[in-house]
């Protein structure tokens, strides 16, 4: 995806100077990985859309400090800061985070069409839309979104083991269900 080389200071220089092209750059570099991934935590496009909306809304207007640490970016803490809000969301509306719909995947001009233009994307698209919520969630961070294993974890909120367990599992459900769905040379 798009990732901006110097988040970090286009953010620090943003909470101090104020300057709202700074934001703009950030919602540009990271609202199709963040809306793809918000939308593997809710039901519907119109909610992740919200949600990465309020997502830089709390950046613009509370303007959470940011701090450097050796196991973590920029890029994971706002998917951090994200899914906190997707939770938030899931326990206010009562809902359960559940894989995205088959029907949802859409010709729509929506962040996600980019990805979906071949036939292979697609199937790739479909097949992660089949896994179970957190498998399908540290797959895309690791192989979409390009984060390290310790931004991974930031981002998702769990442990270390965790990640290797659902990466592990993950890719064998992957190469699963891409061999029902006829692609036989799935490999991982």
């Amino acid at each position: 995806m798009n990732d901006l080389p110097n988040a970090e200071e286009v953010y620090l220089r943003y909470i101090t100077e104020y300057d709202d092209r700074d934001l703009e750059a950030l919602l540009i570099a990271y609202r199709d990985g963040l809306y793809l991934f918000l939308l593997s935590y809710v039901r519907n496009e119109e909610d992740a859309e919200e949600l990465l909306m309020d997502t830089f809304a709390k950046l613009a207007v509370d303007k959470p400090d940011f701090e450097i640490r050796k196991d973590g970016s920029f890029k994971s803490w706002l998917y951090a800061i994200a899914r906190n809000n997707a939770l938030m969301h899931i326990r206010k509306h009562k809902m359960e985070a559940v894989p995205l719909d088959e029907g949802m995947v859409s010709d729509m001009d929506t962040p996600e069409s980019a990805l979906l233009k071949d036939e292979q994307n697609r199937m790739l698209y479909k097949a992660l839309s089949a896994l179970k919520a957190d498998y399908r969630r540290a797959l895309m961070l690791l192989y979409i979104e390009g984060l390290t294993h310790e931004e991974i974890v930031q981002a998702m909120g769990i442990k270390l083991r965790q990640l290797y367990n659902l990466i592990d599992r993950g890719k064998k459900a992957l190469k699963k269900t891409l061999e029902g769905m006829g692609i036989d040379d799935a490999r991982y």
